[in-house]
């Protein structure tokens, strides 16, 4: 059987120095499946619209951008979401990529007055989302997974269906139509990932703590609770499956 070509479309780059001993968001995402898939791997910048049609499948990375402030490829990528909700090609986007998706289908994106969700975050899955296959093999209503965001979606896009939520963002995870999925949380990270992310944003947790003791950890306990998550990592070979279904 042939195997699926799944384009990841990278929207940035993780720090340099994390990037020279861990590597970036697309060979994390690779990394996290641990399955038999074709990978292609385009930088936003580098994406042809007409050859999107060509993939069976689509990730959308993560970034360190903003969409609070003008984005130069917004109009250009409205012309790639054209392409797959066109073709139905199965799509999944990652914490940016999820914004970017959103924001495209008539979403809007602000940023999120509790400040930084960063570290392992606990979600509720949605009646909708328990029984959808994203989430298949997760046997519970409650889920930890890594968090790294400033940027919330707001306002989700029209004939939007919640799949996930907590205190931070009300949509967590959603998918638009049958076939494009998008999560606010990071299913590519592991462990070690995490801990790169809150020891370079320890002042701003620290703050975030003396502003809200009562609701917000301090780093200390929020890299004190970091460990790996298998269940989290599950939701990317779930949208394998559905890849290959398709």
């Amino acid at each position: 059987m042939k195997l699926p070509t799944i384009l990841i479309i990278k929207t940035g780059s993780t720090y340099k120095d994390l990037r020279r001993i861990l590597g970036d968001f697309d060979d994390w995402i690779k990394a996290a499946t641990s399955e038999e898939v074709s990978w292609k791997v385009k930088t936003i910048a580098e994406i042809e619209p007409p050859k999107v049609p060509w993939y069976q499948g689509i990730i959308i990375s993560g970034s360190h951008n903003s969409l609070c402030f003008p984005y130069p490829y917004l109009a250009g990528f409205r012309r790639v979401v054209e392409q797959i909700q066109q073709h139905h090609i199965p799509t999944l986007g990652i914490c940016f990529g999820h914004q970017l998706l959103h924001k495209c289908l008539g979403g809007e994106v602000g940023r999120n007055p509790l400040g930084l969700e960063l570290g392992i975050s606990p979600i509720q899955l949605t009646l909708d989302g328990v029984v959808d296959p994203i989430f298949k093999n997760i046997k519970k209503v409650k889920v930890e997974v890594f968090s790294s965001h400033f940027d919330n979606v707001i306002k989700p896009a029209p004939d939007t269906i919640s799949l996930a939520w907590n205190y931070f963002s009300e949509y967590q995870a959603t998918r638009i139509s049958t076939y494009i999925y998008t999560v606010q949380f990071h299913p590519e990270y592991n462990r070690s990932i995490m801990a790169a992310y809150i020891k370079r944003n320890w002042a701003e947790l620290a703050e975030q703590h003396r502003r809200n003791p009562l609701q917000i950890a301090s780093p200390e306990a929020i890299l004190a609770h970091n460990r790996d998550l298998r269940l989290s990592r599950l939701i990317l070979r779930n949208f394998i499956d559905i890849v290959r279904m398709v």
